[in-house]
Parts: structure tokens; sequence; C-alpha cells
């Protein structure tokens, strides 16, 4: 199991606050690098009066990576009105469904720790 290189920082002493009684720790933990083999990446997938699409990752993975999805209108409303899923996740794609058809993008966050 790889270890992760952390430090420990107290969130409280970051601001210039001189009060009469002193504020207690908030730790925070601040990593340095993810461990391991850990990739992650970003992409779009474009939608045109269609309901499915899918998206080739870039990089190589050893499991199932996480996905996440979010709509973006190509028209200047931004109001999409649709709700987005992932239907299917392989090594080396995924493959989203909207709700209705609809013109416009999903961008696609992959990350694999």
């Amino acid at each position: 199991m790889p270890k992760l290189a952390y430090r420990k920082i107290d969130k409280n002493r970051f601001v210039k606050i001189y009060p009469y009684v002193r504020f207690p720790p908030r730790y925070a933990f601040e990593f340095d690098t993810f461990p391991g083999d850990s990739t992650v990446e970003a992409g779009k997938i474009t939608f045109t009066d269609a309901e499915s699409g899918s998206y080739a990752f870039t990089g190589t993975y050893a499991t199932v990576p996480a996905v996440t999805i979010s709509t973006v209108n190509s028209a200047a409303t931004n109001n999409t009105n649709v709700s987005v899923t992932v239907s299917s996740i392989t090594l080396a794609q995924v493959t989203v469904t909207a709700s209705a058809p609809f013109t416009g993008e999903v961008h696609v966050h992959v990350a694999s720790v």
C-alpha cells in the first residue's frame, strides 16, 4: 500500500487576527502528491440533438476510474433542462445518456487514485 506525503496545517494561523482569546486550531491535511499510479483527466462530449455519447479515455487505468459529468448548453442561455447519467464505465471509455435529446456539451472529469 503506498504512503501519502502530507503535512498538517492550522488554518486559523493563515489569517492575521489578534483577538483577546486565541482561536482553537483548525487542522487540515495538505497533500503533496497522489499515491502510486494516479491519473486525472478531463474532456468533453459534444451532443448535437442526441441522447447518448461516449468519451474515450486518454490515460490507461488498472481499475475502473471515478467519473463526474456536468452539462453545458451551447446557447447563450445556458439552460439545458436535461439530466445526464453515466450508463456504463469501462477501462477504456464512459458512455453518457441524457433524459432528452439536446444540443450542447457534457464535461467529463475522470480520476483514478
